[in-house]
């Protein structure tokens, strides 16, 4: 399973896994400071959306610092959270910080708060085990039109990288991924991209290409959502990375960053 679908909105797993381990940390933090009761369970509380609120915002900075060079033609992008993106030992160290402050005002919430912290970490990761490694799905040999007539297959490109996106012009972070995704595309000569455009008309597709000047490699007219199947896609947009070998490798559900791109791309060129 790589995403989970709430109603109409599509998570990966492992941010789904993430926010779920969150909620479980809140929760259990608020029914344990409500029974302690009292300034303690009140500083339990509070500590809880601290360390929720200047680990998420460390955690961020923190991975806008190591990629900086990706983020200043866009500083903008600094918000865009949904992106994915974030350090892990920033996070951690604003949790220490946060926590020795706290433990200055009431020791007595340390036991309490750590039973907290280590539930909400069991249910992220028991998220994570639960959905499982990634199925090595081999390459697709169907063939499909394309804009500019030749048939493609991916099975076509053996022995070669392969980056493949799924998308729409109707879905927004479509739309805003896929000038960046063009770019990258022009920067890498050895890995073939291919942008599969899902169940929309050959004249849409080539008509919003034109209108927002955007020039993308093989063009792939999916009318039927196969290739969406066939990766096991729950929504768009999706990036699917296959090595070489024809396997897959990995798979972004949502808008990707262009350093979580230019990551993947540069591990299917060492491989």
């Amino acid at each position: 399973m790589s995403a989970v679908t709430i109603g109409p909105f599509v998570l990966g797993i492992d941010r789904a896994a993430a926010l779920g381990g969150i909620a479980i940390f809140l929760l259990v933090a608020e029914v344990l400071g409500r029974r302690m009761g009292g300034a303690a369970g009140a500083a339990l509380r509070s500590w809880a959306v601290q360390i929720v609120l200047f680990g998420g915002i460390a955690a961020r900075l923190g991975h806008v610092a190591t990629y900086w060079d990706a983020y200043a033609d866009a500083p903008w992008r600094v918000l865009a959270i949904w992106q994915g993106g974030f350090s892990g030992q920033w996070a951690a160290g604003a949790v220490l910080l946060v926590t020795i402050l706290a433990m200055n005002r009431a020791r007595a919430m340390l036991k309490p708060g750590l039973l907290a912290l280590v539930l909400g970490i069991v249910a992220w990761q028991g998220v994570l085990w639960q959905a499982g490694p990634l199925p090595r799905t081999l390459v697709s040999e169907q063939r499909f039109e394309t804009l500019t007539g030749p048939d493609f297959a991916l099975s076509d490109h053996a022995g070669r990288p392969i980056v493949l996106n799924l998308w729409a012009t109707w879905c927004p972070p479509c739309r805003r991924e896929l000038p960046m995704m063009a770019e990258v595309a022009a920067e890498n000569a050895g890995i073939t991209f291919a942008f599969a455009s899902q169940r929309e008309a050959p004249q849409r597709v080539a008509q919003y290409l034109v209108m927002e000047r955007i020039d993308l490699p093989n063009v792939v007219l999916d009318l039927n959502g196969d290739l969406g199947r066939h990766y096991g896609s729950l929504g768009l947009p999706t990036t699917v990375f296959i090595g070489a070998n024809g396997k897959l490798v990995s798979l972004h559900v949502g808008e990707i960053a262009r350093e979580r791109l230019e990551a993947e791309v540069a591990r299917l060129l060492a491989d």
